[in-house]
C-alpha cells in the first residue's frame, strides 16, 4: 500500500489532468496527483504481511513520477525499478512544463515513518548518477531549448531528474508527449534479461518541433558486466552504438540524400534482404543468436519509417527504372562483433570469434534531370573463428585433458559486394550495368587428442557483370521495345537480382 500526506503546499496544476494519478491520503480520501503539492511519501505493509518500509525522499514535491518511484521500489527489483518512469517523467515535462528532481531510499533501521524530519532529507538522498541502471535522454527543440531526463535506480535507491534550459513553446510540449511511450519502451528493452534494443519510436519524433534526440544508457548486467548504449537521431543521421557483455555494435544511417528513398513497400523488401544476409552470416560463422537479435533489432529501427522526404525544387528525382536499380533504403554502415571467447582451455590461442560488416552507398550526380547519373554500391564482409566437434552428431566438451582434444578450429573470412551504375546524357540512356560478387574462404584445423591432423582451406568466389541496356531497350537489338506490364516485370526482376549474394553459388551467370 502506498500513502501521500499532502503538507497542503499547492502550484499549478497539470496542464493534462488526464495523466494524473491517484494517492490516498492518511485520513483516507482519495484524489490526484495532478498537482506538484509537497509531500511525504511512505510505504505500507504489502499484501503478503511484508512489514511496512520508511523512505527517505530528497525533497516534499508530489507528482505520478514520484508516486511510481515509491511503488517501484517496493514492488519491483533493481533491474525493474524504472518500470513506467521514463514515461510519465517525459510526460509530466510536456505537460507541466516544469523541472522536477526527487531521490527516494528506504531509511535508515530504526526510523519511524511518522519522523518527518528523516522521511525529507536532502543531504542524505543524493543518489542522483549512483545507481547501476542509468538512463539519459537529451530532447533539443526546433527552438533551441534543451530538455534533459536523467534516471538511474539501484539496490537502494531510485533517482530521477528533469531540466529544461528554455521556455517550452505548446507544440514542443505536444511533440515531447508523444516520445513518451517510445522513451519508456526503450528503457524497458534495455532492462530485460537479456537486455533487447528497442528504438524505433524515438526515431519517429516530430521534426516540426523537435531538432535532435539523443539516448545514453548504462544497464548493469552481472556485478561486474553492464550493457551501455548511445543513440542520436536528428534530420540527417540516426547513430546507435552498444556494447556489453556479448559484444558491441555500431550503425550509422545518412538521413542527407531522400531523392534516392524508394516507396515504403521497397523499403520493407530491401531490409528484409539485408537481414536475411545477417541471418546466413549468422549460420556460417556459428553467431550468438542473442547478439544477432539485438543487431538485427537495432538495425531495424534506425531504418524504420524515415518520414517524408523534403527534396529541394530542380533536384533530380528518380524515376522507376531508376529505383529498380537501388534498394530504397538509406544509406548506412552498420557492423557488430562477438566478444572473443577462449572455449578451448588446452589452446588459450584458438579464440571464438564473429565480426560482420554491412553498408551501402549511393551517388547521384548530374546536372540536370536528363543528364543524371545514379551508382550504388552494397558491401559485405563476415570474419569468424570458431570450434566444432569432428562429426557433426558429436559432442563439443574441450577441457584439459587429450581426449577430449578432438574437434575442429574453424576460420571463416568472407566477402560480397553489389554495384549499380546507370546513367543518362540528355535524356538517353546511356548505360545500366549490375555487377555482383562473392568470396567464400573456410580454413579447416582438425585435431585428434590434440595434434593437428589436417589443414585445409576451401575458397570459392564468383562475380558477374551484366549490361541491362538491351533489356531494358530491346529495340537496341531490334526488337520490339516493352509495354508498360512488360517494363514492369523486368524492373521487378533487375530489382529482385540486384541485392548482395553472400554465396557464390546464387549469383546468376552473365
Amino acid at each position: 500500500m502506498t500513502t501521500i500526506t499532502s503538507l497542503n503546499r499547492t502550484t499549478p496544476p497539470v496542464a493534462n489532468p488526464a495523466t494524473a494519478g491517484t494517492y490516498t491520503s492518511t485520513n483516507g480520501a482519495t484524489g490526484t496527483t495532478g498537482a506538484s503539492s509537497s509531500t511525504v511519501v511512505s510505504l505500507g505493509g504489502a499484501a503478503d504481511g511484508t512489514p511496512a518500509k520508511t523512505l527517505v525522499w530528497e525533497n516534499r514535491t508530489r507528482s505520478t513520477a514520484a508516486n511510481l518511484m515509491a511503488r517501484n521500489f517496493s514492488e519491483q527489483p533493481a533491474s525493474g525499478r524504472l518500470k513506467g518512469l521514463g514515461g510519465e517523467l517525459l510526460k509530466q515535462v510536456a505537460y507541466d512544463g516544469e523541472d522536477f528532481s526527487q531521490t527516494v531510499q528506504q531509511a535508515p533501521g530504526g526510523v519511524q515513518a511518522a519522523t518527518y524530519d528523516m522521511l525529507v532529507s536532502p543531504s542524505q538522498v543524493s543518489q542522483h548518477g549512483m545507481g547501476d541502471n542509468q538512463i539519459a535522454l537529451t530532447v533539443t527543440t526546433r527552438s533551441g531549448v534543451k530538455v534533459d531526463l536523467k534516471l538511474d535506480a539501484g539496490d537502494n535507491s531510485i533517482a530521477i531528474e528533469a531540466h529544461s534550459d528554455g521556455k517550452l513553446n505548446e507544440a514542443e510540449r505536444k511533440a515531447l508527449g508523444k516520445l513518451a511511450d517510445a522513451f519508456q519502451a526503450s528503457i524497458d528493452g534495455l532492462t530485460e534479461d537479456p537486455p533487447r534494443i528497442d528504438l524505433a519510436g524515438l526515431t519517429q519524433f516530430d521534426h516540426g518541433a523537435l531538432s535532435s534526440v539523443d539516448l545514453k544508457a548504462q544497464i548493469k548486467i552481472t556485478p561486474k558486466e553492464t550493457q551501455q548504449l548511445e543513440f542520436h537521431a536528428d534530420a540527417t543521421r540516426r547513430t546507435v552504438s552498444f556494447g556489453g557483455p556479448l559484444g558491441s555494435a555500431s550503425i550509422a544511417v545518412d538521413l542527407s540524400q531522400p531523392a534516392s528513398w524508394g516507396s515504403k513497400e521497397q523499403q520493407a523488401k530491401a531490409l528484409n534482404k539485408y537481414l536475411q544476409q545477417v541471418d546466413q552470416a549468422g549460420t556460417r560463422g556459428q553467431g550468438n543468436g542473442a547478439m544477432i537479435s539485438m543487431f538485427k533489432d537495432a538495425f531495424t529501427d534506425m531504418n524504420s519509417d524515415y518520414g517524408t522526404p523534403a527534396i529541394a525544387p530542380r533536384a533530380i528525382t528518380l524515376t522507376d527504372q531508376d529505383r529498380a536499380m537501388t534498394t530504397g533504403l538509406a544509406d548506412f554502415n552498420a557492423s557488430f562483433a562477438q566478444a572473443e571467447v577462449a572455449s578451448n582451455p588446452a589452446r588459450i590461442t584458438e579464440k571464438d570469434s564473429f565480426a560482420y560488416e554491412l553498408s551501402q552507398k549511393t551517388s547521384i550526380t548530374g546536372s540536370s534531370q536528363l543528364d543524371r547519373g545514379i551508382s550504388q554500391q552494397q558491401q559485405s564482409h563476415l570474419k569468424a573463428r570458431y570450434h566444432a566437434p569432428v562429426k557433426a552428431d558429436a559432442h563439443l566438451a574441450l577441457d584439459l585433458s587429450p581426449n577430449s582434444q578432438n574437434y575442429k578450429y574453424v576460420t571463416i573470412d568472407d566477402s560480397a559486394s553489389s554495384t549499380t551504375n546507370i546513367a543518362y546524357d540528355q535524356g538517353v540512356l546511356a548505360k545500366a550495368t549490375l555487377e555482383l560478387q562473392a568470396h567464400q574462404s573456410a580454413r579447416v584445423l582438425t585435431y585428434t587428442l590434440g595434434k593437428l591432423k589436417d589443414d585445409h582451406t576451401t575458397p570459392s568466389g564468383k562475380s558477374m557483370t551484366r549490361d541491362l541496356l538491351s533489356t531494358l531497350e530491346p529495340e537496341r537489338d531490334g526488337l520490339p521495345a516493352l509495354n508498360d506490364d512488360e517494363r514492369a516485370q523486368v524492373l521487378a526482376r533487375i530489382n529482385d537480382q540486384m541485392f548482395l549474394q553472400s554465396n557464390p553459388y546464387a549469383i546468376p551467370n552473365d
